[in-house]
């Protein structure tokens, strides 16, 4: 996803030894960036990596971005070009996706958006789906509301060389476009914990965080727990799906009428 933390990144000291060694940023640091529980998922998401695909601990925050009631760059701004890209498309050799992903994502009808520049080079992408969206990473259902009013985004890509250009506020300036001739009022996602560069990004387009879900995975067995509904689900094989409806605009709660009303 667009903007990546920079974790990795690494200062050498003078060991006992007088051996020079590479040592991983400080903690206090990372908390600093991530707050003290994203730290954590961060830390032992690094641990377990090194157990491979059977163990893994996921945190999302849920964002309900508003679709926007017109373009955010100025006319002047707007090279190149977006558009619907269709299975098979050469512009999809431009992105870090492989074959298996684009054909879940295909799969389950998502429309690609992708930006191509002025010299045809395509510069990044984005995801729609206007129903619920099967999460590929964690074994989850999203369910965007309010039904017939949002969208699921996701897959927000922009290659390195483009990050501080205009790529990304074309990519949405496209995509609001479209949602709005579709009378989509909201676009609901999901953005890792440990991507505070993304959430930041999207909080400059207006998107606001409706909660969390946070998930082990073991094996087989998986265990989630979320601010949305059923708030806590165990998973003890792949069949055994969670479904979570988010939505920007639930019902609010109302008082009972007294009888002289």
């Amino acid at each position: 996803m667009f903007g990546t933390m920079t974790t990795s990144q690494e200062r050498t000291t003078l060991s006992p030894f007088g051996v020079i060694k590479k040592i991983p940023l400080t903690l206090s640091r990372l908390i600093a960036e991530l707050g003290p529980l994203d730290a954590l998922f961060y830390l032992v998401q690094r641990v377990l990596v090194h157990c491979g695909k059977w163990a893994g601990v996921y945190r999302y925050y849920l964002y309900a971005q508003p679709i926007a009631a017109g373009p955010r760059l100025a006319e002047r701004r707007r090279g190149g070009e977006v558009r619907i890209v269709e299975p098979g498309d050469p512009v999809l050799c431009a992105f870090p996706l492989d074959e298996t992903v684009l054909a879940h994502r295909f799969g389950q009808d998502a429309l690609c958006l992708a930006a191509v520049g002025a010299n045809g080079k395509a510069t990044g992408c984005l995801w729609l789906t206007l129903g619920p969206f099967l999460e590929d990473e964690v074994r989850c259902c999203f369910v965007p509301g309010p039904s017939g009013g949002a969208c699921w985004d996701f897959g927000v890509y922009v290659a390195p060389e483009y990050r501080a250009g205009t790529t990304f506020a074309r990519l949405w300036d496209a995509a609001d476009e479209l949602l709005r001739g579709r009378g989509v009022r909201w676009s609901i996602s999901r953005i890792s914990g440990a991507n505070p560069v993304s959430r930041r990004a999207h909080e400059r387009l207006g998107a606001r965080c409706l909660g969390s879900a946070s998930f082990l995975v073991l094996g087989g067995w998986q265990v989630m727990v979320s601010s949305f509904r059923p708030w806590v689900h165990v998973s003890l094989h792949k069949a055994q799906i969670p479904r979570l409806v988010v939505d920007a605009e639930p019902p609010r709660a109302t008082l009972p009428l007294r009888a002289d009303q």
